[in-house]
């Protein structure tokens, strides 16, 4: 057995996350209320840009893999969890943890542990899950918690800028 590698340092792998928007014909929800609703700014003003705009969020990692997340049914429906996973980056604290994508056609995880100034992500199919994550095998795979929090930052800020510019309102990052 070979053991020459086991004591080299592992080198974090590359990240990039990238937002794509498409505009829809718009179906305004007359019975949209984030009083009765009971949602912070950030999430309903996602849920009003549903109105108006379709999306899609592709996580690409440099092992070549390509985890794609609904803009709405993914992102939005774990968006409190995204949001942890940001924290805890941030903070370094070491932190084990799940982010269940489970809306019908998605139902695939994402785990993170956060180690120093690392996290690691891996990426598990659930028995349900559809295209275009379906073709992915599992895999684990090491970045840099800088880069993790910035690439999610960049997300965050063009989603602010399409709130500005289409639902003319201006939201905080939730974090």
């Amino acid at each position: 057995m070979r053991t020459e590698n086991y004591n080299k340092p592992v080198l974090p792998e590359k990240m990039n996350i990238n937002l794509t928007i498409k505009k829809k014909p718009t179906a305004l929800d007359e019975y949209l209320d984030n009083d009765e609703m009971e949602l912070p700014p950030f999430h309903f003003a996602l849920v009003e840009l549903s109105q108006y705009v379709e999306g899609c969020i592709n996580i690409t990692f440099s092992n070549g893999f390509n985890i794609t997340l609904d803009l709405f049914c993914d992102f939005l429906i774990c968006l409190d969890d995204i949001i942890d996973s940001i924290n805890a980056a941030k903070s370094l604290h070491e932190k084990i943890k799940e982010i269940w994508f489970c809306e019908q056609g998605s139902d695939f995880y994402l785990y993170y542990q956060v180690k120093n100034k690392a996290i690691s992500l891996s990426y598990k199919k659930g028995k349900s899950v559809g295209m275009p994550n379906k073709a992915i095998p599992d895999f684990l795979i090491e970045v840099s918690t800088s880069e993790y929090i910035t690439q999610w930052e960049n997300i965050f800020q063009k989603l602010i800028m399409l709130f500005e510019e289409i639902l003319d309102q201006k939201i905080r990052v939730p974090f």
